[in-house]
């Protein structure tokens, strides 16, 4: 598969249905995640467990993938995750409320793997999508 179709995989199979069947033989066994100024390693096992843990917190997850571009070694993809907040996110119990925050990736690829992950997000708009502000 090339980078764009990984990328596809990922978002559409792994985020959107949480089958992660095809990404258990297209992503390294040690993946950095960049996500700001923060970095992890993360795995297909770690991944399956982020992704069920954002499901359980927004059942209709899903990242609306509006382009992917790609060379031999990187894909960039620009996206929106959508979602309901109907169960609790750390402290925060479900608030009912929609979120819809832009997002953008860039994915490296070696021999055909997944092996890097940079993630940029709106966390002031995710923050600000969830608060329930309420007059004094």
């Amino acid at each position: 598969m090339d980078p764009i179709d990984i990328a596809t995989v990922l978002f559409k199979e792994g985020w959107n249905e949480q089958d992660f069947t095809k990404l258990k033989r297209l992503v390294a066994d040690e993946v950095p995640l960049h996500i700001g100024a923060d970095t992890r390693t993360t795995n297909v096992a770690e991944l399956e467990n982020i992704v069920a843990r954002w499901h359980e917190a927004f059942p209709d997850l899903r990242f609306e993938v509006h382009s992917i571009t790609a060379d031999d070694a990187i894909a960039a993809v620009r996206a929106t995750l959508h979602g309901t907040h109907l169960g609790p996110w750390g402290d925060l119990q479900a608030t009912g409320r929609s979120i819809a925050v832009a997002h953008a990736f860039f994915l490296r690829f070696e021999g055909g793997l997944l092996v890097e992950v940079w993630e940029l997000l709106d966390k002031e708009t995710f923050n600000a999508q969830l608060i329930v502000y309420r007059p004094i």
